[in-house]
Parts: C-alpha cells; structure tokens; sequence
C-alpha cells in the first residue's frame, strides 16, 4: 500500500499566509493523483481475446454443442456369452485376486530375512507424495520466493525516511577588509580577518516514488551556527536556523504513468502466478506418477501370484511324469517336466525382483517417514483397478484442458508478460521531458522555537520550477529495444498456440488411451475365460482317461502358460486403463480436483500448501 508522506508539526499559518502554500500542496496532490495510464498508451496489436480466438480456430476446436456425449460399450464378447453358465467355475480357475495381498510370499528382503509388510490404499499415497514429495516441496519453496519477489516490486513505493545530524568546527585565518573613508583618515578594519565557528546542523524527511514516475519529497533542516571570532559581532549569536523544502521530480513523457512504472511489479505478480501453475504441473504430474507407480505394484504382485501359482501347479505335473517313469514315462520326458519347472522358478526370482523395484519406486514419490526409502518394509496396495465405463463429451474435455492446463495458462502469463515489456519499450521511445518544482521555506531566531516559528510565518521563502529536456538523434536504440519486444510478443503468441497444440494433443493421445484400454479389458477378458475353459476341458479329460500319457501332460503344461499369460495379460489391461484415465486427468489439468486436493493460495509472505483428505 503506498503511504503519502507527513509533513512535520509547525505552527498554523495566518489567513494571509495560505496562499504561499497553495503552490506546494498544489504540486503534491496533482503528483499523488496522477493517472496510473499513461495519455500516450497505444492500442496493442492482437488482443487476448483475438489470440485465443483465432487459436481455436486454427486448432479446429469443437463448440460444445457440436459433439455427443461418448460413454464406452459394455458389452459381453461371444466366448463370455457363450461359456455365461459356467462363469463361475471359469473364473475360480488359476491364481484369485486376493493371492496378491498380503499372503504373498515375496521372498528375502536385503538383510537376509522376511520383510515386514504396511498395508496401503491408493488415496493414502497420493495423500502422502502430496504432502512430501521432494519435488513438489522444491516446486513450493519456488512459489514462496515468487510471493517475496512481489513485496520486493512494490516496496519501490514505500515511503523513505531519511535523518542525519553532523557537528563542526571552523576556525581558519583570512584577509582583513579595510576600507578608507571618503574624507580621507586612517583605514577602518570591517572584520577580523578570519573564520572561528561552530555548526551544528541536522535534517529529516519523507521521500517516496509515486505510480506517476513522480518522486516527492519533504525535508525539515536546521542548525546551530556559533561564531567565536573576538571583534566580530553578529545578532544573534548563537544563531539558530531551520528550513522546509518541498521537492516534485515528475517525468511528463519517457517513464510517466502508473503502466510503465507499475510493469515490474506486475511482472513479479505473473512470475508469482507461473510459479503457482509450476506448482500445480508438479502436483499433477505427482499424482499421476503415484497412481501408475500403485498400479504397476498390483501388476508386478499379481504377476508375482501367477508364477507362484505356475510353479506350484507345474510341480503337481512333474511329481505324476516322476511316478509313472516305470510306466510310460521317458527319461526325456520326465527331464522336460523339470526344466519346465525350473524354469518357472527362475521367472518367479525375476518377478520378485521387479515386486521390490516397484515398492521403491513408490516409496520414493511418496517420501513418507513411515515408509522410508532405505528400510526393508514392502507395500501391500489394498486397492483394486476400477473397471467401470468412462463417459466423456470430446468439446467439454478439450475446453477444460485449455482452461485448467498448467502448461497453457504459463503460456498465458509469458503473452501477458511480453505485452507489458512492449508497452515499457513503447513509453522508452518517447524524448525525456522531466518538470522539476521546489519550494523552500525558511526561518532565523536566537533559539530552536523562535527558528521555527519564523519559518511558519512564511516570510522566506525560495521556488524554483524548470524543464528538463533530452532525446537522442535518431533515437535508435530505443527504437530497436521497442522492435525487439514487439518480436517477443509475436513469439509469445506462438507459444501460446503451441501449448493450445500440446495440450490437445496429449488429451487426444489420453483418450485414445484410454477407449483402447477399455476395449482391451474386455477382449483380455474373454482370452482369460477362454484359457480357462481349454484347461477345465483337460481337467475333465483328465478324469475321464484310464491313463495320462507324457503328450498329455505337456499339453496340461502349455494350457497352465495359457491361462497364466491371459491372467497376467488382464491384469495388465486393468492397469491400463486405470494410468490412462489418471493421465487423461493430468493432461486435462483435473487431477487434483478428482482427487479432492485442495491447492490453498496465500497471502503474501506465506508459503503455499497443498492439503489432501
């Protein structure tokens, strides 16, 4: 807030005297007053509002009303159809969902031993990286030096106060002045011929830069001056002075008005506001992160679940071909259950393996002291992907991604930037013409009171008022700075466009995401069904049959990897969807309101905070 300046107590002047007031008071209150626009402002070329425009035209963006609502098919594929009777039995077929909680055998941790397990939702943890991610911490400590950058801009229009206060001596010798009467006589001495004196002076005031581009100051002088030369004689001795000056230093072209010399400040506030948008672009891109990182942990434990399960069912087969070697059983045979086996294990270790990769991973984004990076505790997700339809209407999703996108509104903030700097550049081409008003008043006595007092009769006083002109020949660098920020400007109009274009491209390339993955859960689906009813067929059979060739058994290994890849292949498609919709959200600029986070903007001089249920 900008403070006027106060002047210091004095005593009220007579009738007669306000007049001799009128001048300065006059001269602040027209600077104080002054139009924070300047009278030369020129029509900037390309309004936002023309900008936006004219980009949602070259984009080709849909009105509203132009597209249908989109709400993805469900609906059931003929092998679903068809094998509905026993949907049941299909599905308890292979490894269950819950073989991926908590009583998954995840091996040794790195000590050596049995690692201790935490149970965690997904809203926790994005809860969690919210509150401390190291990135979105760094992002937070940006914003806040943006919030003390704008109370840096605007101290410029703090008023100063200044004071000072000084003693000396004199005493110097000089020339004796004698002067001859006109009648003729010996020569009278006028002075001593010397200096010996003591001052003491001081002064205070208020000086303060206005919107204008005008600096008015007042400042309250005075001093003491003793003169201790013998044969001198002064009245009064000691003598006692004071002063008050008003002072006006106002540009009338080059750096007037409140546009031009309000530009940094509102630079800092666009910096401060870009901050925020970084701030909410690390958000987004945390909580998206977050999420796929969950989800690619239920995908590596349920993967972890399937190869268990295949060792598990592999070494049922290889125990029978082991029985029956002094029957049908080839040593060849009963060599290719083993490996087979075997085999299985070594993927169980490698799956393992990405089972803690996947737990670091989300330790990292999530940097919760109760899960830190270093300790051996392993992450039990306790969510499950959704798997319900999406419904979305093409016009209203890109018209919020345009309106929410961090990206587009940073995009904004630099068009508004580059604006500002050519309005400055514009007002710096104009000739230097600087008004200069000062008025001084001033006041003698025996004593600091009777000083003072003389000077409110506003007996002394002394004014000035002048012009101050100047403009370089030619005037090229100014012209070539105003060139170069119409450039700029130019540029950031293509940025802008550019983040128009990036931001419909990523939600375009999100929703093909995610109608793709939509329709791969339901054709994964069916494959899993399908698997599962080729192995129950060989289960059947092999009830029915009087004896299990060594044929019959491989065959029972290959539909086991059937049913297991079209497993796994399901899983993968559920987690699909789930990182394409939270990526959907990001790009569209709404994850944070999806995931009911709170982004709670300060006051100056505090920090900014995102809070999550």
């Amino acid at each position: 807030m900008l403070r006027r300046p106060t002047g210091f107590p004095m005593p009220r002047p007579s009738r007669s005297h306000l007049r001799r007031f009128v001048l300065p008071l006059a001269i602040c209150a027209a600077a104080s007053a002054a139009s924070c626009s300047r009278p030369y402002r020129a029509s900037l070329a390309d309004p936002l509002e023309q900008v936006v425009a004219e980009t949602a035209r070259r984009e080709a963006l849909p009105e509203a009303d132009e597209t249908p609502i989109v709400a993805l098919e469900v609906a059931e594929t003929p092998v679903e159809e068809a094998l509905a009777p026993r949907r049941a039995e299909l599905d308890a077929l292979g490894p269950q969902i819950e073989d991926g909680g908590p009583r998954l055998d995840v091996g040794r941790d790195l000590l050596g031993s049995t690692p201790p397990q935490a149970s965690l939702g997904l809203q926790e943890a994005i809860a969690a990286a919210v509150r401390n991610n190291l990135g979105v911490q760094a992002a937070r400590i940006d914003q806040a030096i943006g919030q003390a950058e704008i109370i840096k801009a605007e101290a410029i229009f703090d008023a100063v106060l200044f004071a000072g206060t000084g003693f000396g001596r004199t005493d110097q010798p000089g020339q004796m002045v004698l002067v001859t009467p006109p009648g003729g006589g010996p020569a009278v001495e006028v002075n001593p011929g010397g200096t010996d004196s003591r001052l003491f002076a001081y002064e205070a005031g208020l000086s303060q830069f206005l919107p204008s581009g005008a600096t008015v100051s007042v400042t309250a002088a005075g001093g003491r001056n003793e003169n201790l030369l013998a044969g001198l004689t002064l009245s009064p001795n000691p003598a006692w002075d004071s002063s008050l000056t008003l002072a006006l230093e106002q540009p009338l072209l080059r750096g007037f008005g409140g546009d031009v010399n309000t530009a940094r400040v509102a630079l800092a506030r666009n910096a401060d506001r870009r901050s925020l948008q970084a701030l909410r672009e690390r958000l987004l891109a945390v909580v998206a992160d977050t999420e796929a990182a969950y989800w690619t942990l239920v995908l590596a434990r349920q993967r972890l679940a399937i190869r268990q399960w295949l060792v598990e069912v592999g070494e049922d087969v290889r125990d029978i071909l082991e029985r029956r070697q002094q029957l049908d059983v080839t040593l060849a045979d009963f060599a290719d259950a083993v490996a087979t086996v075997e085999s299985r294990k070594a993927e169980v270790i490698r799956v393992r393996r990405d089972v803690g990769v996947a737990v670091d991973r989300l330790k990292a984004l999530l940097n919760d002291p109760r899960y830190p990076l270093g300790a051996e505790t392993t992450i039990v997700p306790a969510d499950w992907m959704v798997s319900t339809p999406l419904e979305f209407d093409l016009a209203e999703v890109l018209a919020t991604a345009v309106r929410e996108s961090p990206t587009v509104q940073q995009s904004l903030l630099s068009l508004d930037d580059a604006a500002i700097r050519e309005l400055v550049a514009d007002n710096g081409r104009l000739p230097q013409l600087d008004l200069a008003a000062e008025m001084a008043y001033f006041g003698l006595g025996g004593d600091f009171g009777n000083a003072w007092n003389e000077l409110g009769q506003a007996n002394f006083i002394d004014y000035v008022v002048g012009l101050q002109f100047s403009q370089p020949i030619g005037n090229r660098a100014a012209e070539a700075e105003y060139r170069q920020a119409r450039l700029r400007r130019s540029g950031a109009v293509l940025g802008y466009r550019q983040a128009i274009q990036q931001t419909v491209l990523a939600v375009r390339i999100a929703l093909r995401d995610v109608v793709a993955a939509w329709q791969l859960i339901g054709q994964t689906r069916a494959s899993r069904i399908a698997a599962a009813e080729n192995l129950r067929a060989l289960r059947v059979l092999e009830r029915t049959r009087a004896s299990l060739t060594p044929e019959f058994l491989n065959l029972k290994f290959q539909r086991q990897n059937g049913l297991a890849l079209a497993q796994a292949t399901e899983v993968a498609a559920l987690v699909e969807y789930n990182v394409a919709i939270a990526n959907l959200q990001r790009a569209m600029g709404t994850g944070l309101e999806m995931n009911r986070i709170e982004l709670a903007l300060p006051d100056a001089g505090e920090n900014v905070s995102a809070e999550a249920p």
